[in-house]
């Protein structure tokens, strides 16, 4: 049988995004989830050249399972001492949990700079080399965008040997490991995120501010959560009494009674 298949161009980030700090880092902002999707995990919160004393980092977030703070450095070219330096300074001033180099090309020691981090690095400190490339395939004028991983933290939870872990912490990776296997099975485009030792596992509702939650509480109490907070109270309020005008028809459809809770302290919402 004869294949016909094409060949895959590979195109400097400049041929979309003509600037880094105007254009591919304003541009990865609003499309964390992206990035986010790739590692398995959940961003929100990403704020672009945030001030880090007397300098800015390029992205700083935040991690919503972990509550960690992420910061990500961008870099068209080779990767070079200068941009080492800023993202550890930034890391470290951030105290980050999450340390992202982006790069369209990572020198040797450079990897292994990353490499040696993960393995002898500050404890829960997760360190990688990620290059975003722009790619086409032959015949077409149409070009698409991936993130390819290049260097990554050993273990996720590195920070909680499993020997360390209580019986509940145990059991609660286990299950959302099994929760979100059966779950990506009948949502085959939603990808998997990592879980950890907690009692809760938070993932985006599509929407930015709004996420869905699979938490234990005690009793034990197993409950699924729509916590909406936006940094608009308004649009809290919005999202908030338009679900509450379907909650005939959304309790009829899962069969169960909704709890509706203001959280006026916390600017924010939720629905279980």
């Amino acid at each position: 049988m004869d294949h016909n298949v094409s060949r895959i161009y590979e195109h400097d980030l400049r041929s979309v995004w003509e600037n880094e700090e105007r254009d591919f880092t304003r541009w990865l902002t609003e499309n964390i989830d992206l990035l986010a999707s790739e590692l398995g995990i959940e961003i929100e919160d990403a704020r672009a050249e945030e001030a880090v004393g007397d300098f800015s980092a390029d992205i700083v977030a935040r991690e919503m399972n972990t509550g960690e703070t992420v910061v990500i450095e961008n870099q068209y070219n080779r990767t070079d001492h200068n941009h080492l330096g800023k993202l550890l300074t930034y890391s470290s001033e951030k105290n980050a949990g999450f340390t992202m180099w982006l790069a369209e090309e990572f020198r040797p020691e450079h990897r292994s700079v990353l490499e040696w981090l993960n393995e002898t690095g500050p404890k829960g400190a997760k360190f990688f080399a990620i290059r975003p490339r722009v790619v086409s395939i032959e015949g077409s004028e149409e070009r698409g965008f991936e993130f390819e991983v290049v260097v990554e933290p050993n273990e996720w939870e590195r920070e909680v040997s499993t020997e360390s872990l209580s019986d509940s912490e145990h059991s609660y990776r286990q299950f959302f490991a099994e929760t979100v296997e059966a779950y990506s099975q009948r949502r085959p485009n939603w990808y998997k995120l990592k879980p950890g030792p907690r009692n809760y596992l938070i993932f985006s509702a599509g929407i930015s501010g709004v996420r869905f939650g699979w938490v234990f509480h005690q009793g034990p109490n197993f409950s699924v959560e729509l916590y909406i907070s936006t940094s608009d109270k308004e649009r809290n309020e919005e999202i908030f009494e338009a679900l509450k005008r379907d909650r005939t028809d959304i309790e009829s459809n899962l069969g169960v009674e909704l709890a509706c809770e203001r959280l006026p302290e916390k600017q924010a919402s939720r629905i279980k």
